[in-house]
This record gives structure tokens, C-alpha cells and sequence, in this order.
């Protein structure tokens, strides 16, 4: 709950009531099962090698590389803050955070045990399995912890932060830029809502401030937070000059368009910088782990799911007349044209100036081609593409010529799709826009996410939507 009020000026008020939820010693805890896993991974490293060979085992050696390594690991995340209170629930981030960890701290274990002519008292066996058992007990812990501060509970003690939200109108606390703040550690006690008009003087935004800097020292506030928007920019200096008199950190809380800006690379150029708005093809090292992702992942697949191949091949004879494999043109990286490969799972086989997006319920699908699509069985064949380097596993669904032509006359940033491989799945797909776009709008929302994911990509984030496609699979279904 909260309560609004008018100060001088008409400046608006909002106080929190709802309290600062009590910090509780969770990086304690974390910090402890860390050091503790590591410990023991070495304890267990060293018993299961010494037991495979049949050494006797030294209660010393057993643990003191352990402790060396324990140490720099948690003095090392410490300063990376991978124990901040908002941080906690990012998984992804303190799993990478971890391993890179992880590889540093054991580099220093390797150069230690060097330095004082050491190496030879440690065994390479245990130190490879130390290696890991200790990653993999450290990323269980941070996929534990998550599951259990996720409740309702935890959350509302994850708070190391109490802030001061100042912005220029009324805001939609219901929306994804302010709805979770609490939950990444920001407890805002008070917001603060500036009146600004054309004919507004110097002196009422003077005296606007002032009322908002004495009510904030009183509330005892760790940092400010400005949610400001790209129409608002021109404000944003005039109050950043009047807020330089508070101690406190002042951080930007910006809009869609403003953070999709700031995020981008930039390069120094003559005392100033350019910033990125159209990224390069990806380099030769990024291909070249894109590529490898691909062809391990996709040949994986096709040894395990033969016996599926197969019998979705013989199903699909033995239900219809025609081929089993679909072949459909289709544009892959920089509008190249290749053939798709599917089983086939409708009546026709369009392939020409017009193609008849599938819907639901559609007479041209057959009973074996219904199942396919339903458990997205029928583009399996597309592995074959990935091999042959015309897709990749990871990357913005390939349309039909048609559908390709129609849209990018429609859509402006269409064609920047094809500025990366197509995928078997895409971003667009994890995130809900999958089968069937039977309006603009819907087309144009897959389109946005595309262009997100070639503006932003990654090979976590290949890997990422690898593993939230598995689970997606589980519950939608394409027509």
C-alpha cells in the first residue's frame, strides 16, 4: 500500500508503507556452501582417485589445496559481486560468473603450486576431477539457492537497497520496468512525481528539488533512481546538475528506447563516442563457435532420434500418397536461397508465388501430419540443413519465399533478419511467437524479436534458447 501528498509546488509524494523487509545473512550462508563445496569436492577428488589406484590417502594434501583454492574462489566472487542481494536470482549470470571463477581460481592453484616447486606432491588425476566435480557442485548450489529463494518468503528479504524513485508523470508500477524491483534489490521508499510545465521558473524547480532531497534525507535513502524517458531527456541534465549535492549514487531507471541504446557497443572517436547501432557480421572466432555448437549438437541428435526418423518416415508413407520429405525454398543469411527440409504433413506441397500459412484446424493437414506438427516432429529434417550449413539450430525462423516477399514490403526491419543464419529455433519462438502470425502486428512482434536476438547474440544465449525451446516443446504446439 501507499499514500500520495502535495508538497510545496504541487510536488507529488509517494511513501511506501508497506516497511523495509529485515536483511537477512543470506550471502553468509552462500558464501559458506561455497567454500564448504569446493572443500569437499577436493576431499571427494582425492578419495575416489587414490581409491581408483590404490593409494594410501594424505590428510594433509587432501585438504590444503582445497582450502587454497576455496579461498581465492570466494575472495575472487566476492569482488565481482556475485553475492549481492540482487544478483542472487540471476542464475544464468552466476553460473557463468561461477565457471569463470572457477578456471581463476584454479590457475592460481596451478601457479602457486609452482612457484614452490610443489607440483609434484599433487595428483593430476585429482585435479581433473576436481575440476569437475567442484563446477558441477558449484552450479548446483547457485540452481538450488535460486529454487529456494524464490519464494514469496525469500524475496521479500532480498532487499539491500532502499532508493529514491523521482520522475517526471505518474507511473505503471505494473509494468516489467518497475514490477520487479523489488525482487533485484531495490526497496523504493519513497517516489517522488515532478511537476513540469512549459512556463515553470527556475526557482519552483529549485525549490521541487530541494523538497525532494530534505524528505529523502530523512528517509535515510541509499541511492536515487531517475525514471526517465527519451521525450524527457532535455530534463534529465537540468536535474542531474541539481541532484550533484547528495553523496548518494544517481543511476538512470531509462525506457525501452533509451536502454536498447545505452546497451549497445561503443568506440571513442576524437574526444567523444560512436555508438553501435547496426552490429557487424559476427567474426570469425564467433562463427566458428556457432558453427561447432551446431555441428556437435545436430549430429547428436540425429544418431539419438534415428529410430523417431525412422519411424515417422514409415508413418508418413503409409498415411497419404506423395513424398516424405517436403522440400520448400527458403532465404538464409544475406537472402541466400536454400531448400527446407520437413516430413511432409499436409495434402499439398506449396512451393510457389503463394503459400497458405497452416492453421488451426486446417483440411490439408493429414492425421500422421497433425501429430508431426503438434510435437514439432516434422522439422527434425532440418538437422540436415544445420550439417549442410544452411541453418543453424539457433537463429530467426526461415519464411516462404512468399510469406518473405509480402512481409518486407510491410515490415521495415524485415529484411534484417537475414543478416544471420535461420534457425530451427529463434528467440521469437521461446518467447510465445511460434506457428501460426495471422495479423501484422503479430508478425511484426516476431520480427522485433529477431532483430533483438541478431542485434544481441551470443553463444550463451544460443544455448539458452536451446534449453528453453526443450522445455517449451512441452507445452505449445505449432499448426
Amino acid at each position: 500500500m501507499s499514500a500520495t501528498t502535495f508538497g510545496s509546488d504541487g510536488l507529488r509524494v509517494v511513501t511506501s508503507n508497506r516497511g523495509t523487509s529485515l536483511q537477512r545473512p543470506f550471502q553468509l550462508f552462500i558464501i559458506a556452501g561455497d567454500f564448504l563445496i569446493i572443500l569437499a569436492s577436493y576431499i571427494a577428488s582425492s578419495a575416489i582417485y587414490r581409491c581408483f589406484v590404490n593409494s594410501p590417502s594424505d590428510p594433509v594434501n587432501s585438504v590444503g589445496a582445497g582450502l587454497v583454492v576455496g579461498i581465492v574462489f570466494v575472495l575472487a566472487a566476492y569482488s565481482q559481486g556475485v553475492y549481492d542481494n540482487h544478483r542472487l536470482l540471476n542464475t544464468l549470470w552466476q553460473s557463468r560468473k561461477a565457471l569463470v571463477i572457477w578456471l581463476f581460481a584454479l590457475t592460481t592453484l596451478a601457479v602457486a603450486a609452482f612457484l614452490l616447486k610443489s607440483t609434484a606432491d599433487m595428483s593430476r588425476g585429482t585435479i581433473i576431477l576436481f575440476t569437475a566435480i567442484g563446477a558441477v557442485g558449484l552450479v548446483a548450489h547457485r540452481v538450488v539457492w535460486r529454487y529456494c529463494l524464490s519464494s514469496a518468503f525469500a524475496k521479500e528479504r532480498l532487499i539491500d537497497r532502499k532508493v529514491i524513485l523521482i520522475s517526471l508523470r505518474a507511473l505503471d508500477f505494473t509494468s516489467t520496468r518497475f514490477k520487479d524491483l523489488r525482487k533485484h534489490g531495490f526497496d523504493v521508499v519513497q517516489h517522488f512525481v515532478l511537476s513540469v510545465a512549459l512556463d515553470q521558473d527556475d526557482n519552483t524547480w529549485n525549490q521541487q528539488v530541494s523538497d525532494v532531497i530534505r524528505q529523502s534525507r530523512a528517509a535515510d535513502a541509499d541511492e536515487y533512481l531517475l525514471a526517465i524517458d527519451w521525450n524527457e531527456l532535455p530534463m534529465l541534465q537540468k536535474l542531474s546538475h541539481h541532484l550533484r549535492m547528495v553523496p548518494q549514487p544517481i543511476r538512470l531507471l531509462p525506457d525501452f528506447p533509451i536502454a536498447d541504446l545505452v546497451s549497445r557497443p561503443f568506440l571513442p572517436v576524437s574526444g567523444t563516442v560512436a555508438i553501435e547501432i547496426q552490429r557487424p557480421p559476427l567474426t570469425v572466432l564467433e562463427r566458428v563457435q556457432k558453427r561447432f555448437l551446431d555441428i556437435g549438437l545436430a549430429s547428436f541428435a540425429l544418431l539419438l532420434l534415428a529410430p523417431m526418423f525412422l519411424t515417422a518416415a514409415l508413418l508418413v508413407k503409409l498415411d497419404t500418397a506423395g513424398p516424405i520429405i517436403f522440400r520448400q525454398s527458403r532465404r538464409g543469411f544475406n537472402g541466400k536461397p536454400f531448400q527446407i527440409w520437413k516430413f511432409r504433413s499436409m495434402t499439398v506441397t506449396e512451393n510457389g508465388t503463394t503459400v497458405m500459412q497452416a492453421t488451426k484446424r486446417d483440411a490439408r493437414v493429414t492425421r500422421v501430419g497433425r501429430f508431426l506438427r503438434k510435437t514439432s516432429i516434422d522439422e527434425l529434417p532440418q538437422l540436415w540443413n544445420v550439417l549442410r550449413g544452411e541453418m543453424s539450430l539457433v537463429g530467426p525462423r526461415p519464411h516462404a519465399l512468399a510469406h518473405d516477399n509480402y512481409y518486407d514490403q510491410l515490415i521495415s526491419k524485415y529484411v534484417y533478419r537475414h543478416h544471420m543464419k535461420p534457425g530451427l529455433t529463434g528467440w521469437a519462438q521461446v518467447n510465445g511467437f511460434r506457428g501460426e502470425t495471422p495479423t501484422i502486428d503479430l508478425m511484426e512482434k516476431r520480427v522485433e524479436y529477431d532483430v533483438w536476438y541478431v542485434s544481441n547474440w551470443s553463444i550463451w544465449l544460443d544455448i539458452r534458447i536451446i534449453f528453453r525451446t526443450a522445455a517449451a516443446l512441452m507445452y505449445q504446439e505449432a499448426y
